[in-house]
């Protein structure tokens, strides 16, 4: 068993497998999509204890809503008060911006969590269309929130998977089959197909959301033929094919360290030979950490390299298996 880890400037760690002897684990660096798995992930909350906001801050922030979020020169100072916050004072912090923290924005829609977990199928999808709320009361917080490395990141993730599936197709042999955990919307999916009309890749996706895969069938009904969907949890998912590439971006930060190498031990032999198993994981050099904490309730376990190369190892790799290389934004390692 062989593992790469490729690090790549972005913030989440990504494994890439090489089955059946090699696992390769490959690092890229970006925000990653956030799935729920009952009670597997369980995000770390601070103790809250009510402090007040100076009225420096609240008169700031209230300026702020009114206008329907930060305008480019106070990013900023915005990003100042949120990395600055304490614990004591969030609640008095997200009381002052509540009436923006809904499902009209971004940063709300995580919050509200409508799909019971935060980084659900509609806002990954958002994030890679660039969405901004044409409503004036919101439209700048939407841009706030697409101009953060995290989600230049998220796109950068899509970008890397379409690049690999790419490079697969080319590989000799006819039919060629992908397993994504996870799946979300399956907008990459669609891209990928859409682009490549006369690829021969079949998609197994696999969410544990009934809403997220009836969305991904409507984006996806021209491709119905490609695409078999399962809903159900990825814990218990037993798959009945070989692949090509295993691909899981974002879900594995919800995982304690013991589900996350049992994860890569369940699925790698389902690798073909020479197969890749890619998993995405956020890191610990992530800027917008704090954001997601504050803005939008949305925690993760963030990890180092060393630590996929520890857990690599728990999954009967060798040290000298793993390489760590890193993408351009360092937010996301893949």
């Amino acid at each position: 068993m062989r593992i790469i880890a490729l690090e790549f400037n972005c913030y989440q760690l990504f494994f890439v497998a090489k089955a059946r002897l090699q696992l390769r684990l490959s690092v890229i660096y970006s925000i990653a999509r956030i799935i729920v798995i009952n009670d597997y992930m369980k995000p770390m909350r601070p103790t809250v204890i009510l402090n007040q906001l100076s009225k420096e801050d609240q008169k700031f922030l209230y300026a702020l809503v009114e206008k329907g979020g930060p305008e480019p020169g106070e990013y900023t100072e915005f990003t100042a008060i949120i990395n600055n916050l304490e614990d004591s004072e969030l609640e008095y912090f997200r009381d002052a911006i509540k009436e923006s923290l809904n499902e009209n924005t971004l940063i709300g829609h995580g919050y509200v969590k409508p799909f019971g977990y935060p980084g659900d199928f509609n806002i990954i999808h958002n994030i890679y269309r660039l969405y901004v709320n044409p409503d004036e009361k919101y439209s700048n917080w939407d841009r706030f929130f697409q101009n953060q490395a995290g989600a230049h990141a998220v796109r950068n993730r899509k970008d890397y998977f379409l690049q690999r599936c790419a490079e697969v197709e080319k590989l000799e042999g006819d039919e060629k089959r992908i397993l994504i955990l996870g799946s979300g919307p399956a907008t990459d999916v669609n891209e990928y197909l859409k682009n490549n009309p006369d690829s021969k890749f079949k998609f197994d996706l696999v969410d544990f959301d009934q809403n997220a895969i009836s969305f991904a069938k409507s984006q996806n009904m021209d491709f119905s033929d490609s695409i078999e969907y399962f809903k159900i949890n990825v814990l218990r998912f037993k798959p009945y094919h070989w692949y090509n590439l295993i691909w899981s971006a974002g879900l594995f930060d919800y995982f304690k360290d013991k589900h996350f190498v049992y994860m890569i031990g369940k699925y790698y032999k389902y690798l073909v030979n020479g197969g890749e198993f890619i998993i995405g994981n956020f890191s610990h050099s992530n800027p917008t950490k704090r954001l997601m904490e504050v803005l939008s309730d949305w925690y993760l376990v963030h990890r180092s390299k060393h630590d996929l190369i520890r857990m690599a190892i728990e999954a009967n790799a060798s040290e000298e298996q793993v390489e760590v290389d890193m993408e351009e934004l360092g937010v996301d390692l893949v």
